[in-house]
């Protein structure tokens, strides 16, 4: 809203800058050619001084305003974001180019899904504390995020639940797309909810695990 508004003045000064640059034609034409008095000219000039005073106020109100209004909730955001992101790198073990590839793919990803940059932080620092591999950071991050917007199962919980449930059977981390699209299959085709069969799972990942089955079989018990 603020940067439509902002054209919309930059548009009406362009329209106040042509239309004083025709009063200036005008007044030298009339000075040069007609040679009309210094009264006359004098108000071409006053009318002049007021169009600008007015593009003047036109671009406070609309322009200034907004732009600084926008500068400082920008500002904002950025301390927000990096607040958050501290908790990134206190749990994930990475060098500075992968800590800006992690916070590049969280505001992406925060344009993506109904989530805040913040939601996503807390929910990839819980990833990287549970021993979620750098490279499997992002979509192990977005799967969970997911599922908080899709199930009754909260995204951190998600996070936290299914990295154990992981650890626990030793499954690969390339699966938990594959985990999450299990995870729903189930709670739309099942009389219960996808936060049960998820603590559920995890009850029986230890002793699932020591008995051979995979985690599709864990699942599907």
């Amino acid at each position: 809203v603020n940067l439509n508004n902002a054209r919309a003045a930059v548009k009406s000064t362009q329209a106040e800058i042509e239309k004083t640059n025709q009063l200036l034609a005008a007044a030298k034409s009339a000075w040069t050619a007609a040679g009309k008095s210094l009264e006359d000219f004098g108000k071409k000039c006053d009318a002049i001084g007021k169009g600008l005073t007015t593009a003047g106020r036109a671009l406070t109100t609309t322009v200034t305003t907004p732009v600084l209004a926008l500068g400082a909730t920008a500002i904002k955001a950025s301390l927000d974001f990096e607040s958050s992101f501290t908790s990134v790198r206190k749990t994930v073990d990475a060098t500075e180019a992968e800590f800006d590839a992690l916070a590049s793919a969280t505001k992406t990803m925060s344009t993506q899904v109904a989530a805040s940059t913040t939601e996503i932080n807390e929910t990839m620092a819980i990833a990287g504390q549970l021993g979620i591999q750098n490279d499997y950071l992002v979509d192990f991050t977005r799967t969970m995020i997911d599922l908080g917007n899709s199930t009754n199962i909260v995204a951190e919980d998600a996070a936290s639940t299914l990295a154990k449930f992981a650890n626990i059977t030793s499954m690969d981390q390339a699966q938990f797309g594959n985990l999450g699209a299990t995870l729903v299959d189930l709670g739309n085709n099942f009389a219960t909810t996808e936060a049960d069969i998820m603590n559920m799972s995890l009850r029986l990942a230890a002793a699932g695990d020591q008995v051979g089955l995979s985690e599709a079989q864990i699942l599907g018990f």
